[in-house]
């Protein structure tokens, strides 16, 4: 009696495909397990265990199974069983609220990269209260359990064993893109496009190209002034293939001639790391970089006082784009266009989301707003009048209902402009991302967390009704302070 081979027969992404294992683009992801000789074994179980990390790391799952059933694993006394780990990873991931360069409390928030520290426009990945990631290193590794007779207890049996070492980002793509036509691994390298590995890769960010201001083509954002602003990228050449040395700024005239370019570098001392560095932590596996108006202001870093825009007369719009240390371009460029206030003096409201491939999307919404408090009250009724006294009697001040506390919560409906076909995509992502801000900004205190009301969204397309615009409503995350 002697047991057989333990292999992975499917796993989440060929480790040659550079790119992390995506958790939400599949409806499951994980591995398939196989031993290929089971016979005259008993109360038989695959088992794969999925820790932290590496093989020492913090044992997050343990999971058994038995064989699936499939035919000729029977006829042949075969075995295998498939293991999701997509929740088990997912309760690992967090998202990047906080600059990661923030030591004290309270954390200041991501969006202001580059004001916060003004000398670190750059941030690592991660949450400052739980020292979670957005990019997790996961270990497994299966055996199995089984005994050799009828009547005797099974026992696990880690001899023969496989193991596995992934990394895994919370990011989805579209059900439909093409999954690997490899059938031995789930997920195929659709994803490289996020890889920031050539001049026609992405930030991640959901942004479509589009024409713009000036009749710009490309991946457009619109800014006012005193904007924050933020894109992510992965950074890991070595599992990625992700290159990002620098990032270059270019602010121009409306007519399109340049004013100033002015490079930043992925560094430790800039709030980053390089790329090649060949002990990358997690965190340092997917970075921020503040690059909206307000953040580009405020930063101090030697020799990218250029980079501020009232350095830039005239400037009427910017670029930034990823390049690796010999300047060759890793990213496709990404256009900043300087945008004016709401012309009939509304408040301008700046949403942020996490978007579907892990980063950061922003949009201003320059029309009305409307702002609604709702008030819960919490009432008791009592009997008017003394009781306890010589005679009865009653005060005019006494009242016979009573609130015992008041619950009050914010809620804003928001306006946007005409805009287009891929803006409109993009607000689609935003009703679809668990994580929204209201960020601050010339007409906004204060950053803070809100909840997306709306449940349904009415996809509009210039055939079907020539002009787009949208009407969104959301609802502050933390209530009103009473005094109750």
């Amino acid at each position: 009696m002697a047991i057989g081979n333990i292999t992975f027969e499917q796993e989440p992404v060929n480790t040659t495909s550079k790119v992390p294992v995506i958790t939400n683009w599949t409806p499951l992801i994980g591995y398939m397990v196989y031993q290929d000789d089971i016979e005259d074994l008993f109360y038989f179980k695959l088992i794969l265990e999925v820790r932290l990390d590496d093989a020492s790391g913090t044992l997050l799952a343990k999971i058994k199974q038995r064989r699936n059933g499939y035919s000729s694993d029977i006829t042949n006394n075969r075995a295998r069983a498939f293991f999701d780990l997509r929740d088990i990873v997912n309760s690992q991931l967090v998202d990047t609220v906080f600059d990661q360069n923030d030591t004290g409390v309270p954390f200041r928030t991501i969006h202001k990269i580059g004001a916060n520290t003004t000398t670190k426009p750059f941030s690592v990945n991660g949450d400052n209260t739980t020292d979670g990631t957005q990019i997790q290193t996961i270990y497994v590794k299966a055996y199995q359990q089984y005994s050799e007779g009828t009547n005797e207890i099974p026992t696990e049996e880690t001899s023969p064993t496989v193991n596995d070492t992934l990394h895994y980002l919370q990011a989805s793509l579209p059900l439909m893109t093409p999954r690997s036509t490899d059938s031995d691994y789930i997920q195929s390298n659709a994803f490289n496009v996020y890889n920031a590995s050539g001049s026609t890769d992405l930030f991640l960010s959901d942004i479509e190209q589009s024409v713009g201001g000036y009749n710009i083509y490309g991946y457009v954002n619109y800014v006012r002034s005193a904007d924050y602003h933020t894109v992510a990228f992965l950074n890991d050449e070595s599992n990625f293939s992700s290159h990002i040395d620098k990032i270059r700024i270019i602010y121009y005239t409306s007519a399109g001639a340049s004013i100033n370019s002015t490079d930043i570098n992925n560094v430790s001392g800039n709030g980053g790391e390089a790329p090649t560095d060949g002990s990358l932590t997690d965190a340092e596996r997917l970075i921020y970089f503040g690059c909206g108006t307000a953040n580009l202001e405020a930063q101090t870093v030697s020799g990218a006082s250029n980079a501020k825009p009232s350095n830039n007369s005239n400037w009427a719009y910017y670029t930034i784009q990823g390049m690796d240390g010999s300047s060759n371009a890793m990213t496709s460029l990404y256009y900043f266009i300087n945008q004016d206030g709401s012309c009939k003096g509304f408040k301008v409201r700046r949403l942020a989301w996490r978007n579907s491939v892990g980063g950061y999307d922003y949009f201003n919404f320059k029309m009305k707003s409307t702002q609604t408090i709702n008030v819960q009250r919490n009432n008791y009724s009592s009997m008017l009048g003394t009781f306890n006294k010589s005679k009865w009697r009653y005060n005019n001040t006494q009242r016979g209902k009573t609130t015992r506390q008041t619950t009050a919560t914010l809620s804003e409906t928001l306006n946007t402009g005409w805009m287009t076909e891929q803006d409109a995509n993009l607000l689609e992502k935003l009703i679809l991302s668990t994580d929204a801000y209201i960020v601050e900004n010339a007409d906004t205190d204060f950053t803070q967390a809100v909840m997306i009301k709306d449940s349904t969204f009415v996809k509009k397309t210039v055939a079907n009704d020539k002009m787009i615009k949208y009407t969104m409503s959301i609802e502050y995350a933390n209530p009103v302070n009473t005094n109750s």
